[in-house]
């Protein structure tokens, strides 16, 4: 009997203690703020086979199957558990709990830990659960199918909030986002204006932000819904981040040496530990290279580098054979090819002699290479083959209607990146940057001279800022003048051209479709310098339109399907509508028919 009751106790005692394990596995403190990404292992390309550098190892899955999960967490007693989740599947089928643990960071100038899991190897088109507490707040994501045979995926797509605050057309934005319930946000840069400075100040800015969209007490971005007739509570939109000017470098752009209107300041040190890379792990840790400053390099701020940071702000998200997103930075990364000796900073004085170390150091990675190895591999199927549709992102648009639209900052874009981009299919692209609305018209690009046309060459008109007296005509001449494209018999500008590219009009060519209605303050058309050379892509009777007032506080939600493509922008004046299941009324609704190749409107 005293054998028995030993026994007894014993097992009583080996269920008390895995109880109490099973208790403490996760803590006790619930998160602050979860949000998730999306992470991609296939196809990143660019690795030195030889050096087994310059980039991350293929892997065979893509961002169908795998997440990021970013939680913020008062740090628990057991600091082992800070970073510790469980995860399941819930639908179609369901699967045991399992714990892992992820890594851990500190939030700067925050009494908070940024922890982050990667997950591997999730079931396509499903339903998984996590909570990072103790019998804590349930959180739900959803995987992306891998075709669109029965699906179609919604994008929800904003930029330049840029303010440290939140103010009613940052809410009803973000109220409009909760509402359609996207499979993704994706934010084209200018988040909260931080200059890559690390401060007090900027660590509650990021904390705003994150707290309204992704916060534990009612975020925007946690919404419910009936899936496969079974209710699902605190679903994640997931986020994706594209870099621009004014989140990264020290002191506003990295890039100011270039510029003319740049202020009377030192060439701004480079921030390899900044809050993008802190915050998101796309794109920076989705392709694993550094940055084109290197560590080594002599304007690094040292007082803001940490060990791991300063990877690239580029990089790509393949989901099955349907579609592949395209990050490019040209807010800090804005420059193509072999560097420029030639360039003058704002008052004419040489880079070269001015920052003997620029040419040296100007471009560790160039984007442009990495581009043409992802959509024109040496072996295999192009991009524009393997996937129905190619969406890439950038912040500072070429195409901007407020800013100088073809300035030498972007010249990059026309002559690297247009090219291979639309002759791998892509006819939608995004950009950001001018705080108003903008679209083109359908636009191709051919290394052939059109017929009926010839090539003169015209200069911008700053509005706001002069040429400086000691800038000569020659450099004018090379970079802020266009070669456009005029008609013989009516001399009306029709397109650029630049070494070799030419870019007109066609009514079945790409489009730039120009964001930046989240919350800044808005601008007016040609107040930075656009116009006389860039105007004709805005030409309304071909389809361009650009506007900078109340409505242009805007959303776009970007919907693919098997059968096109359909674009809408909506204004937070559509918010009641949306509240209301009423059908909202569309700035613009605008179809690319895939079989068919053609642009219509809806």
């Amino acid at each position: 009997m005293k054998y028995c009751i030993s026994i007894c106790v014993f097992i009583c005692s080996v269920c008390f203690f895995c109880c109490e394990a099973r208790k403490l596995t996760l803590g006790e403190n619930e998160a602050i703020r979860v949000y998730t990404e999306f992470y991609d292992g296939y196809n990143r390309g660019m690795i030195n086979k030889e050096t087994g550098k310059g980039g991350l190892v293929d892997e065979d899955f893509d961002a169908t199957s795998a997440i990021v999960i970013n939680w913020h967490k008062y740090i628990e007693r057991d600091s082992t558990l800070t970073s510790q989740l469980e995860y399941r599947k819930v639908f179609p089928k369901s699967s045991t709990w399992e714990v892992v643990k992820g890594k851990s960071l500190d939030f700067w100038y925050r009494d908070e830990k940024i922890n982050r899991m990667v997950l591997k190897g999730l079931t396509p088109n499903s339903v998984y659960a996590f909570r990072v507490k103790n019998n804590g707040k349930i959180y739900h994501f959803r995987t992306l199918p891998t075709d669109l045979k029965y699906n179609s995926i919604k994008l929800a797509v904003t930029s330049d909030h840029q303010s440290p605050q939140w103010n009613k057309y940052a809410h009803n934005n973000a109220k409009m986002v909760s509402l359609i319930k996207p499979d993704m946000f994706v934010m084209v840069g200018d988040y909260v204006s931080d200059e890559g400075i690390i401060s007090e100040e900027n660590a509650s800015r990021w904390a705003k932000y994150l707290d309204e969209l992704y916060g534990f007490n009612g975020g925007y971005f946690l919404y419910s819904d009936s899936i496969g007739g079974e209710l699902f509570t605190n679903i994640i939109i997931p986020h994706v981040a594209i870099v621009g000017n004014h989140d990264n470098g020290d002191e506003h752009h990295i890039r100011w040496p270039a510029d003319l209107y740049a202020p009377k300041i030192i060439y701004p040190k480079f921030t390899p530990a900044n809050w993008m890379e802190l915050l998101f792990h796309f794109p920076f840790k989705s392709e694993g290279f550094y940055s084109e400053y290197s560590p080594e390099h002599p304007n690094i701020n040292e007082a803001n580098s940490e060990e791991d940071f300063g990877y690239g702000g580029f990089g790509k998200l393949s989901f099955g054979n349907y579609l592949l997103l395209i990050a490019l930075d040209n807010g800090s990364q804005n420059w193509e090819g072999e560097p420029d000796g030639n360039l003058l900073d704002w008052e004419g004085n040489s880079i070269i002699d001015k920052w003997p170390w620029y040419k040296k150091h100007h471009s560790d990675v160039r984007q442009d290479i990495w581009l043409k190895k992802l959509l024109e591999p040496d072996n295999g199927l192009s991009a524009g083959q393997n996937y129905d549709y190619i969406i890439p992102f950038w912040h500072r648009g070429l195409f901007g209607p407020a800013r100088i639209n073809m300035s030498y900052k972007n010249r990059g874009i026309l002559q690297y990146w247009l090219p291979i981009l639309y002759r791998n299919g892509v006819r939608f692209f995004i950009e950001a940057h001018d705080h108003l609305y903008g679209r083109t018209i359908p636009m191709k690009i051919s290394d052939q001279h059109p017929t009926g046309t010839y090539l003169k060459k015209i200069y911008y008109s700053p509005q706001t800022w002069h040429f400086p007296r000691s800038m000569s005509q020659k450099y004018i001449d090379n970079y802020f003048s266009v070669n456009c494209l005029l008609k013989n018999d009516t001399n009306e500008i029709i397109g650029w051209e630049y070494k070799g590219n030419f870019i007109y009009y066609d009514p079945k060519g790409m489009r730039a479709f120009g964001y930046g209605g989240w919350a800044a303050g808005r601008r007016k058309v040609g107040d930075r310098g656009a116009g006389n050379a860039g105007w004709w892509f805005l030409d309304e009777t071909h389809g361009g339109l650009a506007f900078s007032d109340v409505e242009s506080y805007h959303i776009n939600i970007v919907t693919i399907s098997d059968e096109g493509l359909l674009t809408e922008a909506y204004s937070t004046s559509q918010l009641r509508r949306f509240k209301n299941n009423e059908r909202p009324n569309p700035i613009h609704s605008i179809f690319w028919d895939r079989k068919n190749g053609e642009w219509s409107d809806q």
